[in-house]
């Protein structure tokens, strides 16, 4: 279904540490949980990806971009899927190292504003939405770049209180300031501003209490 990293590929691909990448940066690209000694947690993180791949609902000659693929763990699979694929982060250094190491066809760009309009036919955005600080630019600028019916993938935290309670069990007391809103604002902002949603998962469970939500999108005429 989607292509793993294991723990191990993982702390060995994000053991430097760049100057410009500071801890809150790697918090934000996952690495403490991607790489967390508990598989619970791991698995959780890869679950979220797996089900944002089932929502595209795979055609192999669709153009997909990765916005904020963070140390590109997605991108193994959307290169096996998908014909054209694209990719865009503040910090793409681990995901250029990943996709050098196993040969990944993947294409990089500095920001979205390089595609033409109406060029991308998927765009996942994995817990990235979260951290925007004017979302209604960033989803008006997404859509325009997206072809008619274009989909748009994301996913994100509750934030409430199982959530909280997870993240100080887990060991991260104390992070996550750099959440500016929740997933289900993320939702209604996105309805605003001319997305209609198709889809939605839940995680760990398909009952409440949620810690994750999976949503697709489809982009209005």
């Amino acid at each position: 279904m989607i292509i793993k990293l294991s723990k191990m590929e993982i702390e060995e691909l994000t053991k430097d540490n760049f100057d410009q990448i500071t801890e809150s940066d790697r918090d934000e690209m996952a690495i403490p949980s991607y790489s967390h000694s508990n598989p619970l947690i791991r698995w959780l993180m890869w679950k979220r990806l797996e089900l944002a791949f089932l929502l595209a609902k795979n055609g192999k000659d669709k153009t997909v971009l990765d916005f904020g693929c963070g140390i590109g763990v997605f991108l193994p699979t959307l290169d096996f899927h998908f014909t054209n694929v694209y990719a865009v982060d503040l910090f793409p250094y681990y995901a250029k190292k990943l996709c050098e190491k196993k040969g990944l066809k993947v294409d990089f760009k500095d920001s979205v504003n390089e595609f033409e309009d109406g060029s991308i036919d998927i765009i996942f955005s994995t817990d990235v939405l979260e951290h925007v600080d004017d979302l209604t630019e960033l989803l008006n600028l997404l859509g325009k770049k997206m072809k008619s019916n274009g989909k748009l993938i994301i996913s994100g935290p509750t934030e409430n209180i199982v959530y909280r309670i997870g993240r100080l069990l887990a060991g991260f007391a104390g992070k996550g300031d750099y959440h500016h809103r929740n997933i289900d604002d993320i939702i209604n902002t996105s309805i605003e501003n001319g997305f209609e949603v198709q889809e939605v998962r839940y995680l760990p469970f398909k009952i409440p209490p949620y810690l994750f939500k999976v949503i697709s999108f489809v982009k209005n005429k």
